[in-house]
């Protein structure tokens, strides 16, 4: 886990089976490789393919070559019909004798529901995001016969889950008022971290620097993949009036994406590209380091065309390692990050807002220490991992105990 460079979903993920592990519990993976094959394994270093029934029949794989032919002839896309059958014939040969199932939504998938269902398992589904709305706002959205399916999928999953867990108060809302899920079955995940792994380390601190040669000139990081939701722009404008004021100052951002090249390109065309360090994706453990030598970080959002559904996984590493978080007051940000006592707030894509916060920051050595061990504090009590699967397990007990989730 830490050496490995992943995105928020993967590390989530990997931190919550691995915790259930170490609980004394005992997990089976069951997962896609691609459309065809299946994986259901107990050992993810030694994975096997799922054992399959009537989907493994001559029959089936004629029927599924013959209507993707037809599908194709017809113009219609893949509708990820048979591959749902085939998850879902390998989900009944796999899912018997455990006690629940724990799925992490996704699109065009509903085999492991319907699985569920006809094994009468309970089913705890988890939602970080609508995927559907997600490709709408990153100007990429799903239409015609995909969308109608993506919703079909969708909306059968949420209706078959005994439980949905999702990542903020805004996502919940969402799924109450645009998908109809009854408001007593979903609960408010937000995202953790892990403590241990992220924390102030003055030796790690100095070392980073060195190897950025930047000595002890103040350091602001940001982390996050260039998504349009990612208010990197804002956050370089405001750098560039930060560093006329505080030459020294540096930037250092860590992660990748769609819109890297282009932030670049502005970085270089507001004359800082010298004080500006893009390190594209780094090994989880690496992030932790570069966020242990950060004087600063900043935690950028827009102004969305949907209210702002995500849990920053980097807002709460930020909050473990040190560093005092500059952010923008919007969604869950706003409800964990509190102005002047554990952060600083500002409005979003607001460059001047942003660049005074940063200045205030580099010039005032005790409030950006203050408003650090106040973070530091927050996150070890209310943000660990440990605290996470805690209220998971409980959770877990309800759902297989048929008693109500709603107060947990």
């Amino acid at each position: 886990m830490q050496g490995s460079a992943a995105d928020a979903t993967h590390i989530i993920q990997r931190y919550v089976s691995a915790g259930l592990q170490a609980r004394g519990h005992t997990l089976t993976f069951l997962a896609q490789r691609n459309l065809e094959e299946i994986i259901c394994t107990r050992d993810i270093a030694n994975v096997r393919l799922g054992p399959q029934s009537w989907s493994a029949s001559r029959w089936f794989v004629v029927a599924e070559k013959t209507a993707w032919r037809f599908q194709r002839w017809l113009g219609v896309p893949y509708l990820n019909v048979f591959s749902n059958y085939r998850l879902y014939d390998i989900g009944l040969q796999c899912l018997p004798g455990h006690d629940l199932v724990y799925e992490r939504n996704t699109l065009y998938r509903d085999g492991i529901a319907r699985a569920c269902q006809r094994l009468k398992l309970p089913y705890v589904l988890y939602i970080e995001a609508d995927d559907i709305l997600e490709h709408d706002i990153m100007g990429k959205p799903i239409t015609g016969l995909l969308r109608w399916r993506a919703r079909q999928t969708a909306q059968y999953n949420l209706n078959a889950a005994d439980c949905v867990i999702t990542v903020s108060e805004p996502t919940r809302l969402h799924l109450i008022t645009h998908w109809r899920v009854p408001p007593e079955k979903i609960l408010v995940f937000p995202n953790a971290v892990d403590v241990a792994l992220f924390h102030p380390d003055e030796a790690v601190r100095q070392r980073v620097r060195a190897n950025l040669g930047i000595a002890d000139a103040p350091l602001i990081l940001f982390v996050g993949n260039f998504y349009e939701w990612h208010d990197v722009s804002t956050l370089l404008k405001a750098f560039a009036v930060t560093v006329a004021v505080h030459p020294a100052a540096r930037c250092v951002l860590v992660g990748d994406g769609a819109k890297r090249r282009a932030m670049e390109q502005l970085a270089a065309e507001l004359g800082i590209s010298n004080a500006v360090t893009f390190t594209g994706l780094l090994p989880h453990a690496e992030v932790a380091h570069m966020a242990a030598a950060a004087d600063i970080a900043v935690v950028p959002y827009p102004v969305l065309q949907q209210e702002l559904w995500l849990s920053p996984l980097k807002l709460y590493e930020y909050m473990a390692s040190g560093a005092a978080i500059v952010a923008s007051s919007l969604g869950q940000i706003a409800q964990v990050i509190e102005d002047g006592r554990n952060g600083l707030l500002t409005p979003p894509e607001d460059i001047s807002a942003m660049a005074r916060a940063l200045c205030r920051l580099i010039d005032d050595r005790m409030l950006r220490l203050r408003l650090a061990n106040r973070a530091r504090e927050d996150a070890v009590q209310k943000h660990s991992w440990e605290h996470y699967l805690s209220r998971l397990e409980n959770v877990f007990l309800a759902v297989l105990h048929s008693q109500p989730v709603g107060s947990l």
